[in-house]
């Protein structure tokens, strides 16, 4: 494949394959989620504790139209279901938007793990309120703050030189680290990544 105008000033040109098993991405979640208070609001527009996040599990989804299936375990904090253990699934599906360098949520379903219609129901009302106040924002997931961080440290160890092997090594910059396609796959998320950079291998020392 020929290079582009663009790729053309530069002397590396690579497209990755990245994989990141659902097991770190679960990691992630648990990080930010487990132990979060999920609150209702009121009419008089006060809030009140209605549950916790005790567990987080992720997996590929089962369901056909969806790539990815969050099980959330709660503690109900309200009065008439005071401590009651409830599980729930929350399914996702995955978009990307390559200019953007966005991931979304565009659609999602609740499954109650639960018997009983009241708690099944109560739980999704408070579930569906979480998503679209806390996470919704078009349930969006900006990667360049994360990709920017990574290429800073990576330009700074280029800068005094990268050891590849023993007296090899390269120097140079990654100019451009952009994610091209994501994949949700059945224990991997498969990240297309596209780099472009200037670097040098410079080899000091060669042993016979």
């Amino acid at each position: 494949m020929e290079a582009t105008s663009q790729e053309s000033r530069y002397n590396i040109v690579l497209n990755l394959p990245v994989k990141i098993s659902y097991k770190v991405l679960e990691t992630y979640l648990q990080k930010k989620l487990l132990g979060k208070i999920l609150s209702k609001g009121k009419a008089n527009g006060t809030t009140s504790d209605t549950a916790r996040i005790q567990k987080i599990n992720l997996e590929r989804s089962s369901l056909e139209d969806f790539d990815l299936a969050v099980h959330l375990q709660l503690r109900m904090l309200t009065t008439f279901f005071k401590n009651k253990e409830i599980k729930m699934v929350v399914h996702l599906s995955l978009a990307f938007r390559e200019p953007e360098q966005e991931i979304l949520v565009p659609r999602y379903k609740l499954e109650g793990e639960n018997n009983g219609w009241l708690v099944n129901t109560a739980v999704e009302t408070l579930i569906n309120n979480f998503l679209y106040s806390k996470l919704k924002e078009k349930m969006k997931f900006d990667i360049r703050p994360i990709v920017m961080k990574r290429l800073e440290g990576i330009n700074k160890k280029l800068s005094h030189g990268l050891e590849v092997a023993d007296g090899i090594n390269i120097t140079g910059k990654v100019n451009e680290f952009r994610v091209k396609e994501v994949i949700p796959g059945q224990r991997t998320l498969l990240v297309a990544v596209h780099v472009l950079g200037n670097n040098v291998l410079n080899i000091q020392k060669i042993d016979l």
